[in-house]
């Protein structure tokens, strides 16, 4: 996990860091990612199950690679790495693809160390040029490689992105998850700096 980490870490400082591109048409759809090139976006959240924050940067205008931490109220947190791919945007929606990895560690003795992974699509729309909506479905495994400690969720979650003039936005989601135990509603709000 921590080579992932590494990788994705120095793409992100890797590509030059370019002023920010002229005013997207719709940048309520924007907030939502990819970032764009030479681009990086600063994300904090807080909610159910975890608080984390992210830092994006933009390697083309379709693609962008992050790294982040998540901190869940239990006493686990999770170092990540993922990437996300614009696979389409017309007009005013946009389809992108989500994969991250990240390894769960617990401050409590005992408790098993996971490597977990998450593959999304998002599709989102801008019914105004500074608001997004968005629905995601997603599909996420948990393990340790062994069978006791491994499992797989569902995830579907809508959301908003604000973007008032400026380079912060506001972004707010709520779901369920669902697994072998039964489903529990999740969400987070946050804002993000693009710089």
């Amino acid at each position: 996990m921590i080579p992932v980490l590494l990788a994705a870490a120095a793409a992100a400082v890797a590509t030059g860091f370019e002023p920010l591109p002229a005013d997207d048409p719709l940048p309520g759809l924007a907030a939502l990612g990819p970032q764009p090139a030479g681009v990086t976006a600063l994300t904090a959240r807080a909610g159910r199950p975890f608080h984390g924050a992210r830092l994006d940067h933009g390697i083309s205008d379709a693609i962008d690679v992050g790294v982040g931490l998540d901190i869940f109220p239990e006493g686990f947190y999770r170092p990540t790495a993922q990437a996300r791919v614009r696979a389409f945007r017309s007009g005013p929606a946009q389809l992108t693809v989500r994969g991250t990895l990240g390894r769960v560690f617990g401050a409590n003795p005992g408790t098993a160390h996971t490597n977990d992974g998450e593959l999304a699509l998002q599709l989102g729309f801008a019914p105004l040029a500074r608001l997004g909506v968005f629905a995601e479905v997603s599909l996420l495994g948990a393990t340790d490689f062994t069978r006791q400690h491994t499992v797989g969720f569902t995830q579907v979650q809508g959301g908003l992105a604000f973007a008032p003039p400026g380079r912060l936005s506001l972004i707010a989601s709520a779901g369920v998850l669902r697994g072998a135990r039964g489903a529990r509603a999740v969400g987070s709000g946050g804002a993000a700096f693009r710089f």
